[in-house]
């Protein structure tokens, strides 16, 4: 009550629904006034989120202020990021650049390089296949006049992202700073989410609703960027075990190309084959064509390992989404978002899902969850946060 006693009034239906409609449609249009920040915003939540669990660690371990944990590690970022563009990053963007070099080489040498695969016998299980008897001809004379404007443009987009090096390192550096003070309060998400629900039963629902929507992002996030990595590395491995050129811009390309749902590993192989396939020798002396089987070989193994048992470690089946509506909704995603659209596709679906499920239910007065608690967390293929916390708290027992 207010101080003369008098209860403010309660709004009615259609004021409530007027004030709900105002503000979506106000909220609509900053977004739409201010597109150019949403992504970087998603993007600095989602480093928020990564980094999380590490500053929960040492600011429990060594009992600091959480704000100085997060500076501490802000700042080795920050001096790994000005390393980066200095190092690493050009040794990356030069692999890359003499690929797309190499790349439109292959294409003017095209006609001939096929012509001399296409006049070669083939040996498969003691079989000799004999490719002479096929007319390629028609088929790389239309390969090429696809290609070559694709080409022409590689260049133009690599030159575009060396010269577009200081905005990126620029939004780069504004990623960190609002991820920061988003990470430095992330504590308190969870208590601003109940002080809204009010009533105790939606603080249940709230509760539940927040325990699965943190599996599916965790799931996406944290083991999209460890299976990323893990590729990138078994790749890069692989490659320079079998000879074959610019070895780290692929495995580069294999890590970052695979947060793209389906279609990244396709693309990472492609590459890597057509690499292979134009270039001039190789460490087996095999030819052309039996030196791009065995590279296609090598990722279709990889990509085996990945389905059946890296990615079922390391992402578990939180997202539990079928292939067609994950490609669907990952077009979709790339023509509202572009590419954050494309990659954050899948889990944004999967996030949709729950709520639609819970909504779906409450309209029907089902209860708003099955009867099985949501799937624990699988055992992942690196439990490194169980590890430094079951560390920490043997540490605090010490003590």
């Amino acid at each position: 009550m207010t101080a003369d006693g008098m209860r403010s009034p309660r709004w009615n239906a259609t004021t409530k629904l007027i004030i709900a409609l105002t503000a979506v449609a106000v909220v609509g249009l900053v977004l739409w006034r201010f597109q150019i920040l949403v992504a970087p915003l998603v993007t600095a939540g989602m480093v928020a989120y990564l980094l999380d669990p590490l500053i929960t660690f040492l600011s429990g371990k060594f009992k600091w202020p959480r704000t100085a944990a997060a500076a501490l590690i802000y700042l080795v970022l920050v001096i790994l990021l000005l390393t980066s563009a200095t190092g690493l990053g050009f040794y990356a963007a030069g692999q890359i650049a003499n690929l797309n070099l190499n790349v439109q080489q292959i294409i003017e040498g095209l006609p001939e390089r096929i012509d001399e695969v296409t006049h070669s016998n083939v040996v498969i299980l003691g079989y000799t296949l004999d490719l002479s008897q096929f007319d390629f001809r028609p088929i790389y004379e239309q390969i090429v006049a696809s290609l070559r404007p694709i080409i022409s443009q590689a260049g133009a987009y690599v030159g575009g992202a060396v010269s577009g090096a200081a905005e990126l390192l620029g939004w780069a550096l504004f990623v960190l700073v609002i991820s920061f003070y988003i990470v430095k309060d992330m504590p308190g998400l969870g208590s601003a989410i109940d002080r809204y629900a009010t009533d105790p039963g939606y603080q249940q629902d709230a509760a539940r609703l927040t325990q699965e929507f943190k599996q599916i992002w965790n799931a996406f996030l944290r083991g999209q960027a460890i299976l990323g990595i893990t590729i990138c590395v078994i790749v890069w491995i692989g490659l320079t075990i079998l000879g074959v050129r610019f070895a780290f811009g692929l495995a580069l390309l294999s890590g970052i190309v695979e947060f793209l749902p389906i279609i990244g590993p396709i693309i990472a192989g492609a590459v890597a084959v057509g690499v292979a396939l134009f270039q001039d020798a190789n460490w087996f002396n095999l030819s052309p064509l039996a030196y791009a089987l065995l590279v296609l070989a090598f990722f279709l193994v990889i990509q085996q390992f990945e389905n059946n048992f890296f990615a079922p470690r390391i992402m578990g089946e939180h997202l539990n989404l079928h292939p067609i509506i994950i490609m669907v909704g990952a077009i979709m995603g790339a023509s509202v978002g572009g590419i954050l659209g494309l990659l954050l596709a899948a889990p944004v679906l999967a996030t949709l899902k729950l709520v639609g499920r819970y909504a779906w239910r409450k309209m029907l007065d089902l209860p708003p969850f099955s009867d099985e608690p949501p799937k624990p967390e699988p055992k992942p293929l690196f439990d490194w946060r169980k590890i430094i916390y079951r560390k920490g708290a043997k540490d605090a027992k010490t003590k």
